[in-house]
């Protein structure tokens, strides 16, 4: 599905009568402190802006980073829409009101944030570690399921840096209520922000003072629908526990799971397979690399296709179940590695890297590492094989489609062979 912010995917009422919020726990007591980061001003009010009212109701303090499009326009709209909700800016020179919202507007590129994650991780570190006397921190931030790349990529970042510091966060959507549907919710981690009429209220208002981003017949630009605003101001407001991290959600798929994408017997998985192998140019390859073997079912035909294979993959039930797998396949290694920190020995270099269903996890300037050191890896006229699924998923960090361009520009190398189905593409590079 293609990111339309101006098409409405599900009706708003039928967001709101879905059965599945019976079933929804709300959100608890306000923290001491919320530090809430927007990736463009109006994505914390159409998001959490009910919660943002309790807390100026509360005297919470609230901490504000906002990434991008930090236009004066903008950022006048903003403080206008705070102080809508309750929380009014002071003029730092004139007031030491540590309870009065502070905000720091980091002006990186609008629909660019991928590309400063360095910035970015700097001034999210400075945010979360900035001196407070609060014992019970909230830490919230844009969904990463938005399908927005902006929203992907600050959501992701601020739960791995929350995270580090022990902090709790939860994730607000803002374009889920436009494009999504009720299969795109992770309902099991979803809390409600069950809003009081005031609150309501102060949200609408807020609302209003985005007028640069409202469409009317005055601002025919403006990205935010009257329903869409609506439905912002009226419908349910919740909040998304990430899914836990990575490494973990894969060591515990794997270890409960044994195969936790069904490679042996889903239809999907087995003609992935058999494409890619029918796909290698060669008949035989030298030393070859497998990045992500998980159980080692690709593993498997790739090694009678290579003189030597090392297979690595971040799981050590998953390292366990390969090895297992390969265990009479004198010619294939199998090692845990946390890629890119760590990177397979291959003495002489590699004639073929394999890399299947994996750099969708990765954050853009974890696969460049990943891609300079397939590179420097690769033998002259090695070949590189990228295979991936054109879905989407919360937890991915880039799309696919995304993932292979990024290594052609990255790579110049050219594509030999390319198959591309609604399901899934594959390039073989070299």
């Amino acid at each position: 599905m293609s990111f339309d912010p101006r098409t409405a995917v599900t009706d708003p009422d039928a967001w709101e009568a879905l059965d599945q919020w019976t079933d929804v726990p709300a959100v608890d007591d306000l923290p001491d402190e919320l530090i809430v980061f927007s990736a463009h001003p109006d994505d914390e009010t159409l998001g959490v802006g009910g919660l943002l009212a309790r807390a100026g109701a509360a005297g919470t303090p609230v901490r504000l980073v906002v990434a991008a499009a930090c236009d004066p326009e903008r950022l006048d709209e903003l403080d206008a829409a705070l102080s809508a909700l309750g929380l009014s800016i002071p003029d730092p020179a004139l007031t030491c009101d540590d309870t009065a919202p502070s905000v720091v507007a980091l002006g990186l590129p609008d629909g660019a944030l991928k590309h400063h994650a360095s910035e970015l991780r700097a001034a999210i570190a400075d945010a979360l570690d900035a001196p407070s006397g609060a014992q019970d921190r909230l830490v919230l931030a844009p969904w990463t399921g938005d399908r927005h790349g902006d929203h992907r990529t600050l959501g992701r970042e601020v739960v791995a840096a929350a995270r580090e510091r022990g902090l709790r966060v939860m994730l607000y959507p803002v374009w889920l209520w436009q494009w999504g549907t009720p299969a795109d919710v992770p309902w099991r981690r979803v809390r409600e922000v069950v809003l009081t009429p005031e609150e309501r209220i102060r949200k609408r208002a807020a609302l209003a003072r985005f007028s640069s981003q409202l469409r009317t017949p005055a601002t025919p630009d403006g990205v935010l629908e009257p329903g869409f605003v609506a439905r912002a101001a009226d419908g349910r407001e919740a909040v998304i526990e990430p899914p836990e991290p990575a490494e973990q959600h894969f060591e515990r798929m794997h270890r409960e799971l044994g195969d936790p994408w069904s490679v042996r017997s889903r239809w999907y998985e087995r003609r992935r397979r058999a494409v890619l192998t029918a796909s290698l140019p060669r008949e035989r390859y030298g030393r070859a690399i497998e990045l992500g073997c998980s159980i080692g079912e690709t593993t498997a035909v790739l090694a009678d296709r290579c003189d030597e294979l090392v297979a690595v993959d971040g799981s050590a039930s998953a390292v366990e179940a390969a090895a297992a797998r390969l265990r009479d396949h004198a010619n294939v290694v199998v090692e845990r590695m946390r890629i890119p920190h760590e990177w397979p020995a291959v003495p002489g270099g590699a004639d073929l890297v394999v890399v299947s269903e994996l750099a969708y996890y990765l954050a853009e300037d974890d696969w460049d590492a990943v891609i300079d050191r397939i590179l420097g890896s690769l033998n002259p006229g090695g070949e590189v094989l990228l295979c991936h699924w054109t879905g989407d998923s919360d937890d991915f960090a880039q799309p696919g489609e995304a993932a292979h361009a990024r290594f052609r520009e990255r790579s110049e190398l050219r594509a030999a062979v390319v198959h591309r189905d609604e399901e899934f593409v594959l390039e073989v590079l070299r």
